[in-house]
């Protein structure tokens, strides 16, 4: 009976052991996985970085499809009837399409 005292302590300690083991094993885990996907994950460092880039490159698009509007605008607003004769326009496109009706007369200009 001497020997049994003994071994439950042994056991006990082992258990202590395996436990405080399991513990730290489990936690390292833990943090080794969360501290990952802080900078890879989906929501992560190098994912932050890459909409930032993403940002960036649309807001200059932005920038350019702003300007290319506003430049048609222009172009639009010098089309106002206001500004233009019809008559005048038809006649330019006309000209640069090569449409001609059969009524038209032309003359050519040498």
């Amino acid at each position: 009976m001497k020997g049994h005292p003994l071994r439950m302590i042994v056991r006990t300690r082992w258990r202590t052991v395996a436990a405080h083991l399991a513990l730290w094993l489990t936690a390292t885990g833990a943090v080794a996985y969360f501290s990952q996907q802080a900078y890879v994950g989906a929501h992560g460092l190098v994912a932050s970085r890459e909409f930032e880039a993403e940002i960036a490159q649309l807001s200059a698009k932005l920038g350019d499809l702003k300007s290319t509007r506003a430049s048609y605008e222009h172009r639009i607003e010098l089309l106002s009837s206001d500004r233009l004769d019809p008559d005048l326009l038809d006649e330019q496109a006309r000209v640069d399409l090569g449409w001609l009706n059969a009524n038209d007369r032309v003359i050519q200009s040498r």
